[in-house]
């Protein structure tokens, strides 16, 4: 196949300036990346990286550490650039040598680029959760190495191009939920293990020898009937696994004196798939010999780690654990300046350390003009920056830490750092420094459902039925991911309407996830006062603050509250009701099992919209969700499977496939700007996190 024109410009405009760069790097490499971080106009995200003149895989670069680049030896092998908020097209200077590429959740648009089949040794590639489409040209061509491709959550259309059949070596294919048409026989002769080509619009026959791929997902197309396969294993909303890591061998000496090793964490992680992409010496980013931090894979199988094969990976989140010195072990991207610390925590490589003075600066030293909301931990305020931009800062009101505590709390930040999913919200920056410890979120003017549903400006525009089913499935996704996916669980601990942030299309974000984490740490009159808030607001479970108490338990009866406030309009405190009343489950729970009670105490502005086996649905569910007993409700996958149903039999599939309502809803038009399209809105999960 002939080199894109436009591939070929680039690549000369560019060996022009390599003879001056750091001669480490393989230069078609370096060149690409050069190419790919101009084309994409310097995104803010992309830190360390430049037009020209680094060296990405060079020991002591100019260019500092390339963030989401990992090299081996002197060849860029991998690339995660996932949940960036990047937008723009995918560029055509991509890596050659690379073998892991990943661009899931972030905004990229048009297509495919025509120079991909140059990744001759490509064999993991990740575009999900994007905004591609168009009918995809013939760019698998000679691509025999590849064996994950994951495509799915975007906007593709037309027939599957006959490059697909030469894709010899795939074992893991997700096309779901895209806009595909026409026929499957393509995907016939390939060794497939796990394929999910839901929610398309497939026709013809199903080929027979899809009965023997293991994972097998087909509905939601036209296919002819006939074709019987047994129920699968197969994870719903499955995505594509990540690569296996092979141990580096032990360290031959003890870390040096000026970076001494952060505490290990328990070696229990979960267990991957085994897809044939092995690294054992693999380094991510350029840094300096002498100071190197290095990170095994034992130390990435420790703490909040999600499972292979049910949520989108970030090899950014997994490149994440202690300082250790293996002589040939993966590096880590950036290491925190914690001056005020006896020695160096943990590394936080999904988020951005920001000293204290650029912060104060920001707030105008947290001045009251600048707060923009109040939660469980702390004060949120509205921080401009001198570059332009715009974030929501949570100022942690903190008692003074020993130095257990500090360690203490960067394991809980790091924890945090790892949440990775399209509708939780994500930590993009932290401080801890001299004293202070904030929180870095992208700010969003977009509002929560609390604001939707009670603001005196939005109340008399009711928010549709099928908006209301999209925000209960995100969140029920959030949580899911968070009970079930990681590795241990992660308990949400504050679930409430002000916490469930949504963008102009409606798509919820869940906010302040994990940071209950932080009760420690902070002063116990705020955590007295915040936790008598929580439970005068309604949503607290009746065995909260119990010894031994189920915190999981404790967040399905708080999503049990949300679905409630969904479904009736009401708030979950309401102190102009009866006394016994107050409680929106109390004033609710006795006319849940009966559907034309039920029916009575549904928001009005939605009843004639929602069918009746609906309304009896949810009311079902949510009498499972606020059980007085933890024991009996259910774990978070059964509730969500049940709201997918319940969507499915309303005749609201497409909720379930991009959980997508139109920005401009005929059923909700408001004229408020924090409804209006934002550049900060993102549909890929890192929307702003701010708790009020």
């Amino acid at each position: 196949m002939a080199a894109p024109r436009g591939y070929l410009l680039a690549v000369a405009v560019l060996c022009a300036s390599f003879a001056s760069a750091a001669a480490f790097t393989d230069p078609p490499d370096a060149i690409g990346l050069w190419g790919l971080y101009r084309t994409l106009e310097s995104p803010w995200q992309l830190s360390g990286w430049t037009f020209q003149g680094g060296d990405p895989c060079g020991e002591g670069g100019g260019s500092g550490h390339w963030r989401g680049v990992f090299c081996k030896g002197s060849s860029v092998v991998a690339m995660d650039l996932s949940f960036n908020n990047i937008a723009g097209e995918i560029p055509p200077t991509l890596p050659p040598n690379v073998e892991y590429l990943n661009l899931a959740a972030n905004k990229f648009e048009g297509n495919i680029p025509s120079s991909l089949p140059w990744l001759h040794s490509l064999k993991y590639l990740n575009f999900s959760y994007n905004k591609l489409s168009g009918v995809i040209g013939d760019v698998f061509v000679g691509m025999d190495s590849l064996e994950t491709l994951d495509l799915s959550f975007n906007a593709f259309s037309g027939d599957l191009p006959r490059s697909f059949s030469s894709l010899t070596n795939l074992r893991y294919l997700y096309l779901h939920h895209n806009e595909f048409t026409g026929s499957v026989i393509l995907l016939a002769g390939l060794p497939l293990s796990s394929l999910n080509i839901e929610n398309n619009h497939f026709s013809g026959y199903v080929p027979g020898t899809f009965i023997s791929i293991p994972e097998l997902r087909i509905d939601g197309n036209q296919f002819q009937p006939g074709f019987k396969h047994s129920p699968s294993t197969f994870t719903r909303r499955t995505h594509s696994p990540p690569p296996q890591y092979v141990p580096p061998p032990p360290p031959p000496s003890p870390p040096p004196p000026s970076r001494p090793a952060a505490k290990q964490k328990p070696k229990h992680g979960p267990q991957s798939p085994k897809p044939s992409f092995e690294y054992s010496s693999l380094q991510s980013n350029s840094h300096h010999r002498k100071s190197r931090s290095r990170v095994t894979a034992a130390a990435i199988a420790s703490g909040t780690f999600p499972k292979a094969n049910e949520v989108l990976y970030s090899w950014s989140s997994l490149l994440i654990g202690s300082d250790t010195s293996s002589s040939n072990g993966i590096t880590s991207e950036r290491v925190p300046k914690i001056k005020s610390w006896s020695k160096t925590s943990k590394t936080i490589l999904t988020a951005k350390q920001f000293p204290a003075a650029d912060i104060l600066a920001a707030t105008r030293d947290f001045n009251e003009e600048c707060l923009i909301g109040e939660g469980l931990t702390g004060r949120v305020y509205r921080g401009d920056f001198s570059d332009g931009q715009l974030l929501a800062i949570k100022r942690i009101d903190m008692v003074d830490l020993s130095l257990s505590e500090q360690d203490e709390l960067m394991d809980v930040l790091w924890n945090i750092s790892r949440l990775k999913h399209p509708n939780i919200c994500t930590l993009v920056g932290y401080c801890v420094e001299f004293g202070h410890c904030a929180l870095l979120y992208e700010y969003a003017e977009n509002g929560s459902l609390d604001d939707i549903l009670f603001s005196a400006a939005t109340r008399s525009r009711a928010l549709s039925w099928k908006a209301r089913m999209k925000i209960a499935l995100g969140v029920a996704y959030a949580l899911e991911y968070m009970h079930l996916t990681c590795s241990p669980p992660v308990p949400h601990g504050n679930i409430k309407a002000t916490n469930i942030l949504l963008d102009a299309q409606l798509m919820p974000y869940l906010c302040d996830g994990g940071l209950t984490k932080l009760s420690h740490f902070v002063s116990t009159t705020r955590m007295k006062d915040s936790e008598n808030i929580a439970s005068a607001k309604g949503y607290a479970a009746p065995e909260l603050g119990d010894t031994g108490g189920d915190d999981i338990k404790a967040d399905i009866y708080s999503f049990g509250v949300i679905l409630l406030v969904l479904l009736t309009g009401q708030k979950a405190f309401d102190s102009s009701r009866r006394q016994n009343e107050q409680f929106l489950v109390d004033w609710a729970a006795p006319h849940l099992d009966d559907l034309d009670s039920l029916e009575r105490i549904t928001d009005p502005r939605i009843s004639g919209s929602m069918p009746p086996k609906a309304i009896s649905s949810l009311g079902i569910i949510i009498l499972l969700c606020i059980k007085q007993s933890p024991d009996l409700r259910p774990p978070m996958t059964i509730i969500a499977d049940k709201l997918v149903k319940l969507v499915q039999s309303s005749g609201l599939q497409r909720i379930t496939q991009h959980l997508e309502v139109e920005a401009q809803d005929p059923s909700f038009i408001t004229t408020l700007p924090y409804f209006e399209p934002s550049s900060t809105v993102s549909q890929g999960g890192t929307e702003s996190c701010i708790s009020r």
